[in-house]
């Protein structure tokens, strides 16, 4: 079983019969909340999303089984697939978590090389005071500025064999190419992190620290206004949570 089907079939279980009660796709974020409470968000991947007024004929139903929506995971549409996840974190990310910073949790030295997989803008600067070299790939922002280096995805089999710590963006999840990154992985200090992160170590048994985004339901009136992460925690509507496997 892939740790996809193994996620999905967890979502399943801890569902507990519950009901999509609302869902937004925002243009930040997608969110999705359930008959008891329980809210799950994702990222919106807006760039790929096709053009035109009307995307759909028929928008998702209300009220229906989560089940249908945790489906929409496998979809090849942007916005489905961010449904299908978010739903998916509706489920799993009811933990009682941490708050705190993922970098906190994973003890950074002058010592480390960190491959950075998405790109993180609020973190760059911190991470690179504390660490060797930072390497970032980033297939829309190129960037040059010493000590990163900004490369294409197709560098990964060349650059993280060398990096002692992993940042892989949750949207690795979404897209499925996690296993892909993770075949040149040469740590066991490995983080994925974003709103998108399902906090659920018996599918990613190799990651060390999970950074998601717990919120409340009414945090999809913000998602649906075109508020995104930072304005949740911002209004007290979400907060950021570590879990440590």
């Amino acid at each position: 079983m892939s740790r996809y089907d193994i996620l999905k079939e967890a979502a399943r279980r801890k569902a507990n019969g519950a009901l999509v009660r609302d869902y937004v796709m925002g243009i930040g974020l997608c969110a999705v909340t359930l008959n008891d409470g329980r809210t799950g968000v994702s990222y919106t991947d807006r760039k790929s999303i096709p053009w035109g007024c009307s995307l759909y004929d028929e928008l998702p139903k209300v009220n229906v089984s989560v089940e249908e929506f945790i489906n929409f995971f496998d979809s090849s549409d942007v916005l489905l697939n961010a449904l299908g996840m978010a739903a998916i974190n509706a489920c799993v990310n009811d933990g009682n978590y941490e708050n705190g910073d993922v970098m906190e949790a994973v003890n950074l030295d002058k010592n480390d090389v960190m491959g950075m997989i998405g790109y993180f803008d609020p973190m760059v600067s911190n991470i690179k005071r504390q660490i060797k070299m930072l390497y970032i790939f980033e297939k829309e922002r190129m960037l040059t500025t010493w000590p990163q280096k900004a490369l294409s995805p197709e560098e990964m089999p060349n650059v993280l064999p060398q990096c002692s710590v992993l940042l892989i963006s949750a949207t690795t999840v979404m897209n499925k190419s996690f296993d892909d990154i993770l075949k040149y992985a040469n740590t066991d200090r490995i983080i994925l992190l974003g709103p998108s992160a399902p906090m659920l170590p018996e599918a990613f048994p190799e990651v060390k620290v999970f950074g998601g985004t717990t919120v409340v339901s009414e945090a999809l009136k913000t998602i649906a206004h075109g508020g995104g992460t930072r304005n949740l925690y911002r209004e007290h509507l979400g907060k950021k949570v570590i879990l440590i496997n």
